[in-house]
């Protein structure tokens, strides 16, 4: 197999607790982490030597060094490999939204990698690569649905909720993960176990009219894009059961019970002024079978 093309599903967080900040300046987290699939495209193919990235789909996002899909091709094939690797991004995921794009791709670029070398790397090696890429790369090796502890590197798969249908509004305006967290004043919450978070039973057993979605981050990053808390307000009145921003923003997303409530729901999104996405929760079973295809 000279190539291969693999998925990069996006994330939203059905509810994010921070907990405290960290001797290491990051902060713990609790998060129920979602699968969506909305996606970015990874072709990777074989050649003599060296890495090289092109990036489509969105003159935003760097093809250079900083790049995480080419800091993970690093990680496992080193600077100037050979045999080495041309890869190829169609971006769909906006960046800077709290989707986990570039977490994603990361985590695509180390599976697509093993497999096409054949490297055969045990998921602890995986593992030990994603955290050191980024928080939120761990949880992009399997996805589905999964509780995020720690600084969002400790990963706990739960069972995988039915399928449901989402809208993820993106305003067009980017947020730094740092600048957000950066707004958060001590002190916080220290300890919280699952089960006291409102609406965790609820998200996991009861219809979606019944969930009660959270994000600590949310009133934090409305500071810097008010359009998170107008996007939210927007969606709850036209038609979503529950809204939220997702991860540090500045997306915000819906959950709705049908397609045809979505498409219409986005249709009238779009003549507000923002980016209308709509996807669908995967589950972990899909993603699996569905990441890899030749090239």
């Amino acid at each position: 197999m000279n190539g291969i093309r693999v998925e990069a599903c996006a994330k939203i967080n059905l509810f994010l607790k921070v907990l405290g900040k960290r001797p290491d300046g990051f902060h713990d987290i609790l998060s129920l982490a979602q699968s969506v699939s909305l996606a970015d495209d990874l072709a990777i193919t074989r050649v003599p030597r060296g890495l090289s990235l092109l990036v489509e789909g969105d003159d935003e996002v760097p093809s250079g060094p900083d790049n995480l899909v080419l800091k993970a091709a690093r990680r496992l094939l080193g600077p100037d490999p050979s045999p080495g690797a041309a890869l190829k991004l169609i971006k769909r995921i906006p960046p800077g939204a709290g989707l986990g794009g570039g977490s994603s791709d990361a985590a695509a670029t180390l599976l697509g990698i093993d497999r096409l070398f054949g490297l055969a790397l045990p998921s602890a090696d995986l593992h030990r690569h994603a955290e050191a890429l980024g928080s939120d790369v761990p949880f992009f090796l399997a996805g589905g649905t999964a509780l995020l502890k720690g600084r969002g590197t400790e990963v706990e798969a739960v069972p995988d909720l039915p399928p449901f249908e989402v809208l993820i509004l993106d305003p067009r305006r980017p947020l730094s993960t740092a600048a957000v967290y950066a707004q958060v004043q001590e002190p916080l919450t220290l300890a919280v176990k699952p089960a006291s978070i409102p609406g965790f039973g609820r998200i996991l057993q009861e219809p979606l009219s019944s969930v009660r979605l959270g994000n600590d981050l949310e009133a934090h990053a409305a500071r810097l894009c008010p359009d998170i808390a107008a996007m939210r307000a927007w969606l709850l009145g036209n038609g979503a059961q529950a809204a939220a921003m997702s991860g540090s923003g500045s997306a915000v997303f819906g959950l709705f019970t049908t397609t045809d409530e979505v498409r219409d729901a986005a249709r009238k999104a779009a003549r507000e002024g923002w980016r209308a996405l709509p996807c669908r929760s995967r589950q972990r079973s899909g993603i699996e079978a569905g990441r890899f295809s030749a090239r």
